[in-house]
């Protein structure tokens, strides 16, 4: 019967060829992220030439003590209120209805370029009467009487 073996010797890499290994894994991962890598070194730009870098790098270094003294601050009086309302403000924008105040949002943006343009004539009540047989007026003034009669009911 064979002996069992009970001393495996590693085959080991040279530290040359190891390091050479690396590097070009190194290029590979940059010539793939280069996109990536440019964008963050722009950003990193723009933060250090609004000298946010070093306010950050120091932040980083002392978090503790920046903190300890964030909360001290928040424990004053003068910010109770904003503290107390700040979760129930978070529950409302949980609630919204981002798509319907988008659609809206999108139709004020519209209304207001017309608003823009100069008006041909003074406005008499026949206008006004004439202006509501056009359907896209119609529908601004339908949808402002259904926002107050929902804002107006208990």
């Amino acid at each position: 019967m064979a002996k069992s073996m009970t001393n495996i010797k590693r085959m080991e890499v040279p530290k040359e060829v190891q390091v050479d290994r690396d590097m070009e894994e190194i290029k590979e991962a940059v010539s793939e992220n280069k996109h990536a890598i440019l964008e963050g070194i722009k950003l990193l730009k723009a933060l250090d030439d609004a000298d946010t870098l070093q306010a950050l790098y120091a932040l980083t270094n002392h978090r503790k003590d920046a903190m300890r003294l964030m909360a001290k601050e928040l424990n004053k009086d003068q910010y109770s209120g904003v503290l107390e309302n700040l979760t129930g403000f978070m529950f409302l924008l949980g609630e919204l209805d981002v798509d319907a105040i988008r659609n809206l949002s999108d139709r004020v943006n519209r209304g207001l370029e017309e608003t823009e343009k100069e008006p041909e004539s003074k406005t008499g009540f026949m206008d006004l009467a004439k202006a509501l047989k056009d359907p896209e007026i119609n529908r601004s003034v339908t949808m402002l009487m259904q926002f107050l009669k929902g804002m107006g009911r208990d």
